[in-house]
């Protein structure tokens, strides 16, 4: 299949048991897509299919108005195709088709099989490459949680489970909107240990080295565990905090949980039933603490889309970097020269010995160079700083708060006054790493100023040490005089930075070089 070489926006429905969710996601080229807009809405599809097995007409009559306007939205939004997935509800319901056919006025709704929708799952998790070391996944829907074994993108083991909060809410003769007892909560743990006797047997016998949970209700529970903890930090929860939370919960009615830190507004009543679900499975598989995923299904389904369609998927950071530079409408061709230039010059002065910088350093001066000019989307003027601003609060996937830091900074040197040593931009950094910045950034400057017409002229620049001077030669298929004359400008930065007098000539013989007091010479 063709690599895709075109921009798409497509927007993604999930129909859950709970909620329909709604992510509008542009594919631009070299990027694994980024999403532009995000919604969802509380629907309870499974509210009375869990006592009469059907799902009300007000019930299908709001889901075709929700995805309706999901789907204008979508189109609004530059929507080449919109794709729409049910899950639990609509598998179990015996009026589904009234469903499907109400929904499918505005966009084809098809229903997928448990399996399927684990798989999505683990696919918008850990993406088509992981995770490194083998890994459980546990998603707790409204009506079903699924359970996934995967290593190195294989599925090992994929469950769907029938359990799930909005499930055991209506199903269980128990009212969760008010205080739950102690033996009404041991009730719900015996349910979950009759429901996942095949999934605990098959995932205890594969074993797996880490735990990852997915969803609202687990999502939910870590908000309120880091909130107890009081570091703020949800990306994770432990099977202690968890008892010791649902312990706190249970007594209290929906409206008293709604004041808990951290609890959704549309999960104080499903919570009871949800956390006992990740109660019981942490301790029948022996999990001691989950990490927290907040992909899913929506993910899954993008990815999917993006392996089915023509497009190479790219690492995070590449795509995060060039999606944000697509947004911001950069100068392609002049990034990608700035790149190319500056890559060679990072590897040609590592082996020459003016660093020792590794693969981590080049990455990042690469995505630099990529992001350089993007603050020019807002204006011209300071557009080095503009650049430095929208990368640190971008959002960029796979990258470090460090890493994004570093990145900011090279960017916001690149142009104007380069920094010293001692310059209280790099407070906070260590001394290696804020030499590792200038150096990059020094680079990245004068890989600019090598593009200055933004014409791709130069071809190539050949760096060599001759006593204390480091003879940078350019290839151009124009007269470089400019560029060389702005390198020379660089000089007393770079001499300072590396010990090095820089002194840049063309190997043009044609081509006059300035001299260090601007007249004309020969090249050497």
């Amino acid at each position: 299949m063709e690599q895709r070489t075109d921009t798409e926006t497509v927007g993604f429905i999930d129909v859950g048991t709970n909620s329909i969710h709604l992510l509008v996601v542009r594919f631009y080229p070299d990027t694994s897509g980024t999403p532009i807009f995000q919604d969802k809405e509380s629907v309870r599809l499974g509210k009375s299919l869990y006592s009469t097995g059907r799902i009300t007409p007000e019930a299908v009559e709001k889901s075709a108005l929700v995805v309706s306007r999901f789907a204008r939205i979508s189109r609004g939004l530059g929507a080449d195709r919109v794709i729409a997935f049910a899950t639990c509800a609509a598998r179990e319901a015996a009026n589904r088709q009234e469903l499907i056919d109400a929904v499918s006025k505005d966009v084809e709704l098809k229903v997928i099989p448990g399996t399927e929708e684990a798989r999505l799952i683990a696919l918008g998790v850990f993406g088509d490459q992981g995770p490194a070391e083998r890994t459980v996944e546990i998603d707790i829907g409204g009506g079903s949680t699924e359970v996934i074994v995967r290593e190195k993108g294989e599925d090992i083991f994929l469950d769907s489970l029938s359990m799930g909060a909005v499930r055991y809410n209506y199903s269980l003769n128990i009212d969760c909107s008010g205080p739950v007892s102690q033996e009404q909560y041991s009730m719900i743990l015996r349910t979950v240990d009759i429901s996942s006797y095949h999934a605990v047997n098959k995932v205890r016998a594969l074993g797996f080295r880490r735990a990852v949970g997915s969803s609202g209700t687990l999502m939910s529970i870590a908000d309120m565990c880091a909130a107890r903890r009081g570091d703020g930090d949800a990306s994770y929860f432990t099977r202690k905090e968890l008892r010791s939370l649902m312990q706190d919960l249970c007594p209290m009615t929906a409206e008293e949980r709604l004041r808990v830190p951290g609890m959704g507004k549309t999960r104080s009543d499903i919570i009871i039933p949800g956390g006992a679900i990740a109660e019981e499975l942490m301790s029948l598989f022996g999990i001691s603490r989950m990490d927290i995923s907040p992909d899913g299904l929506k993910q899954g389904m993008m990815l999917d889309h993006q392996l089915s369609h023509g497009y190479t998927v790219f690492g995070a950071r590449q795509s995060s970097v060039r999606a944000l530079a697509h947004r911001c409408q950069y100068d392609r061709r002049h990034a990608e020269t700035v790149e190319r230039n500056a890559m060679s010059l990072f590897d040609q002065s590592r082996e020459l010995g003016m660093h020792d910088l590794g693969p981590q350093w080049r990455s990042l001066l690469s995505c630099a160079c990529i992001l350089h000019d993007i603050g020019e989307l807002i204006s011209y003027s300071n557009h080095n700083v503009l650049s430095q601003v929208i990368i640190e609060k971008a959002d960029l996937q796979g990258f470090t708060c460090e890493e994004i830091a570093a990145m900011g900074l090279m960017v916001r040197f690149h142009h104007k006054k380069f920094p010293g040593p001692k310059d209280s931009r790099l407070a906070g950094m260590s001394r290696e790493d804020a030499t590792a910045v200038r150096v990059c950034a020094m680079l990245l400057k004068m890989a600019d100023v090598m593009d200055r017409h933004r014409n791709n002229s130069v071809r190539s620049a050949r760096m060599r040490i001759d006593g204390g001077r480091l003879i940078l030669s350019l290839s151009a298929d124009e007269d470089p005089s400019m560029e060389i004359w702005s390198l020379e400008r660089i000089r007393p930065d770079f001499q300072k930075l590396f010990g090095l007098d820089l002194v840049p000539v063309s190997v043009d013989p044609m081509t006059p070089v300035p001299s260090r007091n601007g007249a004309g010479t020969s090249p050497e």
